[in-house]
């Protein structure tokens, strides 16, 4: 038998070597693909990473956080601070928009996307055995999705695909505790979270609802004070959006992104024209009015199609949740194909995914309700909003974990089968 000083220095051996392993790809890839490259066009260089890479331009050449689109728009709040200032901070370091940057922002994306191997183990060994969480390490090592999001677009996706295991992997420990420094820490690591991914937040509701079943008032104290610790992180940023914008608030595209996706012109898919990265005379409409005064008629034209065309509404809702696990359109539009390939791997892995959650719930293990409970939650704003395969692609580390789990409860079954058999065989054979 292995003693556990062999087991921890067996297990860290394999965690180095699957990070450096997927790093490697990663970066071979990269290089491969030359996807690196900055290219030139009449956009002023708007697809190196979109609205994140003209905020982190602007804060780079002094102009503040603001502006995220083609046409200079003032200050703005359509994404979360952390990631474009670490944008800029590479710009002032390599230059903006330079190859240099390119090459460091990748490679810094490779290490976020690397390190989430460590994080799905250390998730797996606490909820559903160290073998089902080092497969799940192996598997996203060489997840097509997640390799094609690192080294061919400038997001902050990796670095949430990140966030969204170590953030699960933290809750888990926990959930069942009523230490107050615990619960603090929780509080600030979700408060850095929201500031990059709003949506994550939405990760810790199935664990808070879990202590106070378990914990009952013995938690009060300590969940109360994560909750202010959260608050005292983020209040920075929320105190500058109140200054610019007259409320308190972490993002404020939601209106935005429920027009593009709920119109007339949709099936519940993203009607790329009404943006106005994409359209210039929406651009120049939002650069006259102001950020807040876009976002107030995008709101009143929302709030319109939903009373005159709920139908359309719920229908395009129903549209987006299918196409969220499945990677199919129940009707597709003609920017939107369904693409066999995508089906068949998003299917796969949502099937898959799920009957692991339902073997944890057979095998009455207590994370199956914090798997289940984040994987119900965390997208229920993209079902009314837009669905892209980068929104699924944050919830996909839980998916790859739990269906390891599944793999490996399948493994063993067949192994106890033939080693029963086995067992049996020689029975037999020494009957006279």
């Amino acid at each position: 038998m292995l003693k556990p000083a062999t087991t921890q220095r067996s297990s860290r051996t394999f965690l180095i070597a699957v990070c450096i392993f997927a790093f490697v790809l990663r970066v071979s890839v990269m290089f491969a693909l030359s996807s690196y490259r900055v290219v030139e066009d009449d956009t002023n260089h708007f697809g190196f990473g979109w609205e994140m890479g003209r905020v982190a331009a602007s804060l780079a050449q002094g102009n503040g956080f603001s502006s995220p689109l083609p046409l200079p728009t003032g200050p703005t709040a359509i994404v979360g601070p952390l990631f474009p200032l670490m944008l800029a901070l590479i710009f002032k370091v390599f230059g903006v928009y330079s190859m240099g940057s390119s090459i460091a922002i990748h490679v810094v994306q490779c290490v976020f996307s690397s390190l989430t191997c460590l994080f799905i183990y250390l998730c797996g060994r606490d909820s559903v055995g160290e073998a089902s969480g080092k497969l799940a390490a192996v598997l996203w090592a060489v997840f097509p999705l997640n390799i094609f999001f690192t080294v061919t677009k400038i997001w902050e996706t990796s670095l949430t695909g990140m966030l969204t295991a170590a953030l699960f992997w933290y809750m888990l420990r926990t959930r069942d505790s009523v230490s107050v420094p615990r619960w603090a820490l929780a509080g600030a690591l979700l408060a850095i979270a929201s500031l990059i991914n709003t949506s994550l937040v939405m990760l810790s509701i199935p664990f808070g609802l879990w202590a106070l079943w378990k914990k009952r008032t013995r938690v009060i104290l300590p969940v109360t004070v994560g909750v202010l610790m959260c608050a005292a992180v983020v209040s920075p940023w929320l105190i500058r959006n109140h200054a610019e914008f007259g409320k308190f608030m972490l993002r404020s595209n939601f209106p935005l992104e429920f027009r593009v996706a709920n119109n007339e012109w949709s099936f519940g898919q993203k009607v790329e024209a009404l943006h106005p990265s994409n359209t210039l005379p929406v651009n120049q409409h939002w650069q006259n009015v102001g950020e807040s005064q876009f976002m107030a008629e995008q709101s009143a034209a929302n709030a319109k199609f939903v009373a005159t065309h709920f139908s359309m509404f719920a229908f395009a809702t129903l549209n987006r949740i299918v196409y969220y696990w499945t990677g199919a359109w129940i009707k597709p539009s003609a920017d939107f194909p369904n693409s066999l390939p995508i089906i068949l791997a998003t299917s796969v892995l949502s099937l898959v995914g799920l009957l692991g959650i339902w073997q944890m719930f057979s095998d009455k293990n207590p994370a199956a309700f914090m798997f289940a409970g984040c994987l119900l939650i965390y997208p229920i704003v993209y079902y009314v909003t837009t669905s892209q395969p980068r929104f699924y692609h944050a919830i996909t580390p839980l998916l790859i974990l739990s269906a390891a789990n599944w793999i490996v409860n399948c493994r063993d079954k067949v192994l106890d089968s033939q080693a029963s058999r086995a067992h049996r065989d020689r029975g037999l054979a020494q009957v006279p």
